[in-house]
């Protein structure tokens, strides 16, 4: 799919979806390929007279193969988190092909920061006026976004830590337990692998706007220089949210597992004691099942109630000292 953005006046407008209905190049400020087919990519090459890299060669991930030159353009692959909000963190190589006069991107997923600045650029046309604005504010949503998503995984983690650490739980049966422990697992998994792709994503966005701001000052212009290394400092910050929100994964997760075998310590013990307990008993039971031809209690009227006396003598001992040491 194609969307085409083009200068109406003083208005950024979305002129149309389609190859067919693409204004005049003069015009045109950004043009979005969301999963383009190749008669798109032909027009859009027609068009604008530069080159459209491959799905292939955006998956390059040498740093020549992202950040290059080529003619009048600059070519930017950063990448986006697509599908953290589905807790399905996926990594979504994004394109921008920048010259003086036009932006185009190159996507093969539909993250959200893409929707979100196409809502605001529908809302606000006026405000954007060049190709290096709309990159730029491009980036700025994309990094807003990441500071969204670090926020929400900060807030399920302390909603996770409360369960582990704070509520009161009544008794459960401890196959109860275990399920809501390795549910926890698994949330501590989905969150972890949502920093993961954020932190791949934070540096690409690193990347791209160093390079950006150093070495395409000529076609991003002088004026978007502050606004790039504020975006470097934001992500710089995020960055070290970031470590520390994986330290806390760390932590959690290596908590949640000390729990899970402090309940299957706990199993143990109990069959540990409950053999501990039957063992004497079983010993009378046996001496009294030797069946020898002298045995003064088989002819004792009281002989059969005083060996179950023994027997349970014998396990209430064990279980009072256990009681007394406290073991249980």
């Amino acid at each position: 799919m194609i969307s085409t953005y083009a200068m109406q006046g003083d208005n950024l407008v979305l002129v149309g979806k389609s190859a067919d209905a693409m204004p005049d190049a003069a015009n045109v400020r950004w043009i979005d390929l969301f999963d383009p087919s190749e008669d798109e990519e032909l027009a859009v090459e027609r068009l604008l007279g530069l080159q459209v890299p491959t799905r292939q060669e955006m998956a390059e991930i040498e740093e020549s193969s992202r950040l290059y030159r080529e003619g009048e353009a600059v070519v930017m692959t950063a990448v986006v988190t697509h599908g953290a909000a589905e807790d399905r963190p996926q990594p979504a190589q994004v394109t921008f092909v920048l010259t003086r006069s036009a932006l185009v991107t190159v996507r093969y997923a539909d993250p959200v920061p893409f929707r979100l600045f196409a809502a605001k650029c529908q809302r606000q046309q006026e405000i954007y006026k060049s190709a290096a604005d709309i990159f730029v504010s491009l980036i700025e949503t994309i990094v807003d976004r990441a500071a969204d998503l670090l926020e929400s995984v900060a807030a399920d983690l302390t909603t996770i830590s409360s369960k582990l650490f704070i509520e009161d739980k009544p008794r459960r049966k401890s196959t109860t337990m275990d399920a809501i422990l390795q549910t926890l697992i698994r949330r501590l998994g989905r969150k972890n692998m949502i920093i993961s792709v954020l932190r791949e994503s934070l540096q690409s966005i690193a990347r791209v706007t160093g390079y950006a701001r150093t070495v395409a000052t000529d076609v991003v212009g002088e004026s978007a220089g502050p606004r790039l290394k504020q975006i470097e400092r934001d992500v710089r910050s995020l960055f070290e949210y970031e470590q520390q929100l994986s330290g806390e994964v760390v932590y959690l997760h290596e908590a949640t597992l000390g729990l899970i075998n402090l309940e299957q310590n706990r199993i143990i013990k109990v069959f540990s004691i409950a053999a501990v307990l039957f063992l004497p008993p079983t010993v009378v039971g046996t001496i009294y099942g030797m069946n020898f031809d002298y045995m003064p209690e088989l002819d004792w009227l009281l002989g059969y109630p005083f060996a179950l006396f023994l027997m349970a003598l014998s396990a209430a001992v064990p279980f009072l000292w256990f009681k007394f040491k406290g073991w249980l």
